[in-house]
């Protein structure tokens, strides 16, 4: 049997799926190289077939398409990639407030997006940098029909029958609920502490998809899930969302930014004020999640009761809050069901720091989390999805073999690297004259120039799925110097000064670096932890500067080898049994994923070094001297 999901929303995806195992997963802004792509991803699933079917969709057994409904307006507009604080806070002025605050001081009637379209075609019509020119689809038909016409027509239409014109495929298409998607990923997207489902509930929340953002299931026997319930009533994500865009920063992305920012506030008194302004507006009790003092929206109403605090008290309310609401919750449907193993996804699962205090509270057993839980990975949920409901009875119970699906070990599903470098810095502007490659440069080496603080970008083996460099398309660094953390955000990352960066430690050594009394696996970074105190001189450069967490990814041997040795040789050589990482990419760029992009960001940036495939290593010559110094 094999499945291939796509994913059409927001950071667009495609997944191969062979007999039940995921043999590839990738998402279109590796090719396109507009961060969080949306549309059709036709460059992804190209890539998926070229390199595991000869190139066509002949041997496709079904396609899945992820969630049931899409937006045709916001693919042509891509709001994800193109849209920046300025255009999202144009829109709640010129779209929004009008909606929910009429000029004539009636009472907005709650159909969005009614009529025909009209300010969404104008924008379409206008042009400009807020196009999307990567989506595919033939959206000819939007300027001909209202809102509800061209919506139903496209994901009736459009939306499943550009697979069949674009790769000549004549199988079975359908489309698969939002949630289900997220639910079936949450489950199969990482391998279970467990041997059975006895004892494993299934959550999944977001901002929206489908008309729910939560969901709660249980796995049955044969490991298909049996919903329990959903809602459209959970409203973390969507508020935090709306807390990132009153901060100045871009929601659907900068999320984590706010997540960064609230380590630093110490202010408890202030922190507070904050949230009972929150927790008034939204909580959860008594089994449902209630609103006080209803928010008549949540970005006019949202901002003016926030109006006067100060920013990090504001991030740090919001992370505590967005905590606390979602562990009750969690813990309601513990209670509810008498299960303590829990397996999240949807995009709220991407706040690590949330994740990892609630994974601490006493009535959760274990806590798993696969990689990059947000919708990208949507397209993995919907090929375990279809692969578990292949045959159905009557009543809906999936008729399957035992083990028909594994799940997921490892997310290095993209392509390799080829050795085309020199037109990565030809794109840059630079001359390959200016570069020279030493070959012959093993671990030993490498780890050598690491531990003289020199910065590496690394650019092997499979690229890896998701938000999160996980070492194949990373930028590397002694932990241990903090000066290393400002260098890289400095010179060559220009992000934001108070993200942390990621430690990169080895399975055999984490305990030493991180509490861990739950024994939790993460090899996605997808849970936060606090460092030991002892510890946190080797990570100075890796962990967070205001509350000194880390969201480490555990390597392990058996997954990456390569980087696993790399790590352990430094080790060896500083007694540090991790690296400093984070992703391959300059500031609003997606994680690069050839090597002509890691090259170009070499050239655009202050690195000196890209670790390549076959122990070559490019270098740019003014660091030569130093090379042969210390090699």
């Amino acid at each position: 049997m094999i499945i291939l999901g796509i994913h059409t929303g927001h950071n667009a995806s495609a997944c191969l799926m062979i007999d039940g195992r995921v043999v590839g997963m990738i998402q279109e802004e590796r090719f396109t190289k507009r961060k969080n792509q949306t549309g059709y991803p036709k460059e992804s699933i190209t890539s998926l077939l070229k390199r595991h079917l000869d190139g066509t969709m002949q041997d496709v057994d079904r396609v899945v398409v992820a969630s049931e409904e899409d937006d045709p307006y916001w693919v042509a507009l891509d709001h994800y990639s193109n849209f920046g604080v300025k255009e999202y806070v144009a829109e709640m002025h010129d779209y929004w407030k009008p909606f929910f605050y009429p000029e004539d001081g009636s009472e907005e009637d709650g159909t969005l997006y009614s009529g025909d379209g009209k300010y969404w075609k104008d924008r379409i019509d206008a042009g400009g940098d807020n196009l999307n020119h990567d989506y595919h689809f033939d959206l000819s038909f939007i300027n001909d029909m209202s809102w509800d016409e061209a919506f139903k027509f496209f994901n009736s239409g459009e939306r499943l029958e550009i697979t069949r014109r674009l790769f000549n495929y004549d199988g079975p298409i359908e489309t698969i609920n939002h949630h289900a998607c997220h639910g079936y990923y949450a489950l199969y997207g990482q391998s279970l502490p467990t041997e059975n489902f006895s004892n494993t509930l299934v959550l999944t929340a977001d901002s929206e998809g489908d008309g729910s953002n939560w969901s709660v299931s249980i796995p049955r026997p044969d490991g298909s899930l049996s919903l329990l319930a959903h809602g459209n009533d959970n409203h973390v994500a969507r508020l935090y969302k709306f807390v990132t865009l009153i901060l100045g920063m871009k929601p659907n992305e900068h999320e984590y930014k706010v997540m960064g920012l609230s380590g630093y506030s110490k202010s408890r008194r202030h922190i507070k004020e904050v949230e009972d302004v929150l927790f008034e507006a939204f909580d959860f009790e008594d089994g449902k999640f209630v609103r006080r003092t209803p928010l008549k929206d949540s970005y006019f109403d949202l901002g003016a009761r926030l109006e006067g605090f100060r920013f990090d008290n504001i991030a740090a309310a919001a992370q505590n809050w967005a905590t606390e609401v979602t562990a009750k919750w969690m813990k309601y449907w513990i209670s509810e069901t008498g299960r303590s193993g829990v397996c999240f996804s949807g995009g709220l699962s991407m706040n690590i720091k949330m994740n990892g205090i609630i994974a601490q509270e006493p009535e959760i057993d274990w806590m798993n989390v696969p990689a990059s839980g947000g919708d990208e990975s949507l397209a993995a949920g919907a090929c375990f999805f279809a692969m578990k409901s292949k045959s159905e009875q009557a009543d809906g119970a999936a008729q399957v073999a035992p083990g028909d699906v594994v799940p997921m070990e490892h997310v290095y599903l993209g392509d390799t690297p080829d050795m085309d470098w020199e037109s990565g810095i030809k794109e840059a502007g630079g001359s390959k004259e200016d570069y020279g490659v030493l070959e012959g440069v093993g671990p030993e080496q490498l780890a050598k120039l690491l531990a003289a603080d020199k910065i590496m970008a690394r650019c092997v083996g499979e690229s890896e799925f998701g938000a999160r460099a996980l070492g194949n398309r990373s930028i590397l660094a002694n932990p241990s110097n903090g000066n290393n953390l400002k260098t890289i955000n400095d010179a060559i990352k220009n992000r934001d000064f108070w993200m942390p960066f990621t430690p990169s430690i080895l399975q055999e050594y984490l305990d030493e670096y991180i509490e861990n009394p739950k024994g939790l696996i993460s090899p996605y970074m997808t849970i936060g932890f606090q460092t030991r105190p002892e510890a946190r001189p080797k990570l100075a450069a890796a962990i967070h500067p205001g509350d000194f967490s880390a969201r480490p990814q555990t390597v392990i041997k058996a997954i990456n080898s390569e980087y696993w040795t790399l790590i352990d040789e430094f080790r060896k050589l500083t007694g540090v049994a991790s690296l400093l990482n984070t992703s391959l990419n300059l500031h609003g760029d997606p994680m690069n994923y050839s090597l002509a992009d890691a090259a170009r960001t070499v050239a655009l940036s202050d690195l000196e070094f890209l670790i390549m495939p076959e122990d070559r290593l490019l270098f740019k010559k003014s660091a030569e001297p130093a090379l042969h110094q210390i090699l």
